[in-house]
């Protein structure tokens, strides 16, 4: 009698099963790292519109206001800080009359 060649049920099952245990540790390991980016985008952001709003203020014809009662989206072409920006924030901030973000947030 020949003998077949190939995988048995229970082999195929093993390998079915160690891919699951994988794929579900990948997905943990992976959980949240969107939320993480999302954090560090914000934190970047906010340095650099800080920066920008330090740089207006350190030169005599920069005409910052105080911004302290609504967050807006800071834009480049924004009266005063909006030269020191090459795009538009995502999010959305407050300052006061010192040039310190008081508040970041996300429309």
């Amino acid at each position: 009698m020949k003998k077949e060649r190939g995988f048995t049920l229970i082999e195929l099952l093993v390998v079915i099963a160690i891919l699951a245990v994988l794929f579900g540790l990948t997905a943990l390991a992976l959980n949240g790292v969107g939320d993480d980016a999302e954090a560090a985008a914000m934190d970047a952001e906010k340095d650099v519109v800080q920066t920008a709003i330090d740089v207006c203020l350190a030169i005599d014809t920069c005409t910052l206001t105080e911004n302290t009662t609504s967050a807006v989206v800071v834009t480049p072409t924004a009266d005063g800080l909006g030269a020191y920006l090459r795009r538009t924030s995502k999010y959305q901030y407050t300052w006061d009359a010192d040039g310190n973000i008081t508040s970041q947030v996300k429309p």
